[in-house]
C-alpha cells in the first residue's frame, strides 16, 4: 500500500531526452542511472507551448501553464519601455510548489533552477540559477549557506562552457572535462546543503549544463540519423553523459542515507537541429511586415549614429560599459516600418513569438480598432501556415497558437505574444533580419534544439518499476504535494501521477488561493545587470 513521504531528492536534468539516455545506459555509460531506472517508473514527460527553459522549469514548479504563471519565454516585451527584458521570479504570477511546502512548515533546498532569481523567500535554501546575473547574486537568498559552499565544493558555479559547436577535439574534450567538473560540484553542492539543512523535505538540483552541451554536440553523441561517426570526438562527447552519471551517482547515495525518493524530470526533450527559420522575413514577404522607404532609412541612420555617439561617450567615462545596453528598444533593433508594419515577432528559439503591432501596446501603431486587430492576425496565421520549406514541401509552422482563443485573455492586457508559431521540429526560429531572402538557413553552430519529449522517473515506497508513465509537465507539482499528503492549490492546472489513485487528493478551495493579472512589476534588474544575463543568452545559442 502507498504511504505519503517524508523526503524526495528531485534531479532535473536540463533537455534530458530518452534519445541519449538509453543508448548511453546501453553503452555501459550511465550505471547510476540505470540502477536508479531499475527501482522507478519512468516515462516520457511533454514540456509546455513553448518548450523553453525558462518558461518549463516554472511550469513544473507552479502546475500552471506559461498562460497562467506569465513566462513564456527567457525574455518578455514590455510596452512600456518598447524593450526586451529578462524575466524573473517576481514575475511569477503564481506561488510554487515551494511556497506550499512553507505553509506547511517544512524546509526545502532548491539549488539552480531557473526562474528563481530573485530568490522567493521560502522556508529553507534556494540558490537562483542562469537568470542570476553571477554567482553571488544567485547565492544572494542564503548566505551562511554561500560561505560554506565556497569552502566546501569550490566547483559549484554558474559558468557555461558550450559558447559553439567545437571547432577541434581538444576543444571539446576541454569543455567535456569543465562539465563535467560542473555537475561534480552541483552535486557537492547538495551535499553541503543536506548538512546545512537536515531536516529538509524537497531537495531539489538541476544540472543546466546538459542543455546548452546538447545544443553544440548533438551530432557527436551519435544517437540518430544525424550523428557523426568519429570515435574520438564520440568518446569525448560521451564523458560529459558519464560525469552527469557520477553526479547523479552521489546525489542518489545520498538519498539512500537519508531514506529519501528519488524523482528524476527534464524541461524538455531534444533532438537534431537543421537550421533557422526566419520568421520576421516570412512576415516581409507576405507583406505584413514593412522596410521603410528612403526617408524612413535616412531616420533609422540618424539614430543609429546619435545612439554610437552615446555609446563612445559612455565608453569615454567607463571603458567597462555593455554595448548591449544601448540601441535597446525593439523598433531600435528591428528595421521596420513602424507606421505600417501589422505584426512582428521579437523572441527567438523554439518559438515565434508575434505580436500584433497595435495602439494599445505602442503609441503611433496602424492597428487601431479590434477589428483591424483580427483581420492582421487572421492575416498573419495564413502568412505563417502557408510558408513551406522550398525544398521539403513541409509546413514551417504547422502549429500556431492564438493565445487569446486558446487562453481567454487579453494579450495586450496581460503582456502576452499574440501568436506562438511552433516551428517544424528539426528547427529553430530566427528573429533578427539576415542579409538573404531565404526563409531557412543552416546554423552550424546549432546542431541540436529542443523536443516537447522529456522524462520522468519516480523512485518511491511501494510503486512498481517499469516504462509506464506519460505525464505532462504541469503535473510534476500536483504529484509532489500528493506524495507528501499536501493540498493541490487551486491555481494548478496539472493532475497527480495515475499511478499514485491510492493516495487521497486534497484540493484548496478556489478562493483561498487567487490569481492575479496582469503582471504589477515590484523587481527590476540593473541595466548592466540585464546586460550580463543578455549576454549568457547570446553565448548559450538563445540570442543573437
Amino acid at each position: 500500500m502507498l504511504t505519503t513521504l517524508d523526503r524526495l531528492l528531485i534531479l532535473g536534468l536540463d533537455g534530458a531526452t530518452w534519445t541519449v539516455l538509453d543508448p548511453m545506459i546501453e553503452r555501459g555509460l550511465m550505471p547510476n542511472l540505470a540502477a536508479l531506472l531499475a527501482r522507478s517508473a519512468y516515462g516520457t514527460l511533454r514540456s509546455c507551448i513553448p518548450p523553453v527553459t525558462t518558461a518549463a522549469w516554472t511550469t513544473m514548479l507552479t502546475g500552471c501553464s506559461p498562460a497562467r504563471h506569465g513566462l513564456f519565454d527567457h525574455r518578455h516585451y514590455d510596452m512600456a519601455t518598447n524593450q526586451m527584458k529578462v524575466n524573473h521570479s517576481a514575475r511569477v504570477r503564481v506561488p510554487t510548489v515551494w511556497n506550499s511546502f512553507s505553509q506547511a512548515g517544512r524546509s526545502i533546498i532548491c539549488l539552480n533552477v531557473p526562474g528563481m532569481y530573485p530568490p522567493p523567500p521560502v522556508r529553507g535554501i534556494v540558490v537562483s540559477g542562469m537568470d542570476a546575473p553571477h554567482l553571488d547574486a544567485a547565492l544572494s537568498g542564503a548566505p551562511d549557506f554561500a560561505a560554506r559552499l565556497r569552502a566546501e565544493a569550490p566547483d559549484y558555479s554558474l559558468r557555461y562552457f558550450w559558447k559553439r559547436a567545437p571547432l577541434a577535439l581538444e576543444e571539446l574534450d576541454e569543455n567535456a572535462r569543465l562539465t563535467a567538473q560542473s555537475f561534480r560540484g552541483r552535486a557537492e553542492g547538495g551535499v553541503v546543503a543536506d548538512k546545512m539543512l537536515p531536516d529538509w523535505s524537497v531537495l531539489m538540483v538541476q544540472f543546466q549544463n546538459l542543455d546548452p552541451f546538447q545544443h553544440r554536440v548533438w551530432p557527436y553523441l551519435n544517437v540518430d540519423e544525424t550523428g557523426v561517426e568519429e570515435p574520438a570526438w564520440n568518446q569525448a562527447a560521451a564523458q560529459v553523459l558519464r560525469g552527469l552519471d557520477v553526479a547523479i551517482g552521489v546525489l542518489c547515495e545520498l538519498a539512500d542515507r537519508r531514506g529519501a525518493a528519488i524523482m528524476v524530470a527534464s524541461d524538455h526533450g531534444f533532438g537534431p537541429c537543421l537550421g533557422r527559420i526566419q520568421v520576421n522575413r516570412i512576415l516581409l514577404d507576405a507583406g505584413i511586415a514593412k522596410l521603410p522607404g528612403i526617408s524612413g532609412q535616412f531616420g533609422r541612420r540618424l539614430r543609429q549614429v546619435k545612439d554610437r555617439f552615446r555609446l563612445w561617450e559612455a565608453k569615454r567615462d567607463d571603458p567597462n560599459a555593455r554595448t548591449s545596453s544601448f540601441d535597446s528598444s525593439v523598433t531600435a533593433q528591428f528595421p521596420f516600418d513602424w507606421k505600417r508594419t501589422l505584426a512582428f515577432a521579437p523572441h527567438q528559439d523554439t518559438a515565434a513569438m508575434v505580436y500584433m503591432n497595435s495602439a494599445d501596446r505602442r503609441p503611433g501603431a496602424p492597428l487601431r480598432t479590434p477589428r483591424e486587430i483580427d483581420d492582421a492576425r487572421e492575416e498573419t496565421v495564413g502568412a505563417l501556415a502557408a510558408a513551406k520549406h522550398p525544398e521539403t514541401g513541409r509546413p514551417l509552422f504547422p502549429k500556431i497558437v492564438g493565445t487569446a482563443e486558446t487562453y481567454n485573455l487579453d494579450p495586450a492586457r496581460e503582456g502576452y505574444p499574440d501568436l506562438i508559431a511552433l516551428p517544424d521540429e528539426p528547427y529553430w526560429v530566427r528573429t533578427k533580419l539576415a542579409s538573404g531572402d531565404a526563409w531557412v538557413e543552416p546554423d552550424a553552430n546549432l546542431p541540436g534544439t529542443h523536443r516537447p519529449e522529456g522524462i520522468l522517473a519516480l523512485s518511491a515506497g511501494q510503486i512498481a518499476p517499469g516504462r509506464v508513465l506519460s505525464a505532462d509537465l504541469h503535473d510534476v507539482t500536483p504529484t509532489i504535494l500528493k506524495l507528501f499528503g499536501l493540498p493541490i492549490p487551486s491555481h494548478v492546472e496539472g493532475r497527480p501521477l495515475s499511478l499514485l489513485a491510492e493516495l487521497p487528493t486534497r484540493r484548496q478551495d478556489p478562493g483561498s488561493n487567487p490569481v492575479t493579472g496582469p503582471h504589477k512589476q515590484h523587481f527590476e534588474y540593473t541595466p548592466e545587470e540585464q546586460s550580463i544575463i543578455e549576454e549568457r543568452l547570446r553565448d548559450l545559442g538563445y540570442l543573437e
